[in-house]
């Protein structure tokens, strides 16, 4: 009998090839309040986690249809924070993008896969 991997070991393989793919520094899956469920790269994951979930809460109040919420920073990175949700549980893709680097198909690409895995 073959142990099957878990389901954060399943969105974590998502997360690498989606920053191998778009060259992105890091990318965390994180439950609406912030608390990380996968991540992987080279930065505070945890701290981008937090922040999404704070941003989030803050952007709801002004516009409750809110699904993404993208900052730039001084060199032209981005941080990309995508909301989204599988049945009823909210989630949060977050990743850290270099200057000029295109997400938004690769992103749309990995969020379907999370929703495929989280409904196994």
């Amino acid at each position: 009998m073959s142990v099957q991997p878990s389901r954060q070991t399943n969105i974590e393989n998502i997360l690498d090839a989606l920053i191998s793919d778009g060259g992105f520094l890091c990318a965390v899956v994180a439950a609406k309040d912030g608390l990380p469920l996968a991540m992987v790269g080279r930065a505070d994951t945890e701290l981008m986690a937090a922040i999404a979930a704070s941003m989030r809460d803050l952007a709801e109040r002004a516009h409750p249809a809110l699904t993404e919420i993208i900052t730039r920073d001084a060199q032209g990175g981005l941080i990309v924070i995508r909301y989204f949700a599988v049945d009823k549980d909210p989630l949060l893709l977050s990743i850290s993008v270099p200057f000029k680097r295109a997400h938004r198909r690769l992103t749309n690409r990995a969020i379907r896969q999370i929703k495929q895995i989280w409904t196994k």
